[in-house]
């Protein structure tokens, strides 16, 4: 294991370790002697900064969460001091929020593959920090003018989020189309159809 300085960094170094044998393993079928190994650690050491291997899905689960927010927050922020349009504010929170979820393959797959692995000890703080994302969504969708006004708000939030998600886990590299082109091409459908005008 690296040098690290402190109790926070290597909790970090741990849980990067553990996204990969997640990941790779499937949470269920992973041992905390599997993470130690990942992580270049004595068991006892990993349990020094984790009790637990649901803590250490907690951490990565919440953590990932944090910094997501913070990431489309960011976003908001930077379109609005760059006197960005409306709609290409939202179109950009969009393309951050998909490219964020897709730019670790190992992170995105246990989003999607273990979530409800948590107790509700720990879901319920996963849950709050999801409905925050989805609320900053929902509501930058609703500073759009030219939206349908009877389309479902919440639908499209939804649809959105899922895109995201799913995009990553049947796109593969080197294809066709780039991760980018893909998320674009998404964005241009929800904002204009399928169909011809």
């Amino acid at each position: 294991m690296l040098k690290l300085s402190n109790n926070d960094e290597k909790k970090e170094f741990i849980a990067k370790a553990a996204t990969v044998v997640f990941s790779d393993k499937g949470y269920m079928n992973a041992s905390m002697q599997d993470v130690a190994r990942k992580a270049g650690l004595s068991k006892p050491g990993l349990y020094h900064y984790f009790k637990s291997k649901e803590e250490i899905l907690a951490h990565i689960l919440i953590k990932n969460s944090d910094i997501f927010l913070e990431k489309l927050q960011e976003t908001i922020k930077k379109n609005k001091k760059a006197g960005l349009s409306q709609r290409e504010s939202f179109r950009r929170l969009v393309q951050a929020y998909a490219a964020y979820v897709n730019s670790d393959r190992h992170r995105r797959l246990i989003v999607l593959r273990e979530r409800h692995q948590l107790s509700s000890q720990y879901s319920d703080q996963l849950l709050k920090r999801e409905k925050a994302m989805f609320v900053l969504v929902r509501s930058q969708l609703s500073y759009l003018t030219d939206i349908d006004k009877t389309a479902n708000k919440n639908v499209i939030t939804f649809l959105l989020i899922a895109m995201s998600h799913w995009l990553g886990y049947w796109v593969k590299d080197n294809k066709r189309l780039s991760l980018e082109e893909i998320i674009d091409e998404n964005i241009k459908i929800i904002f204009n159809g399928i169909m011809k005008r």
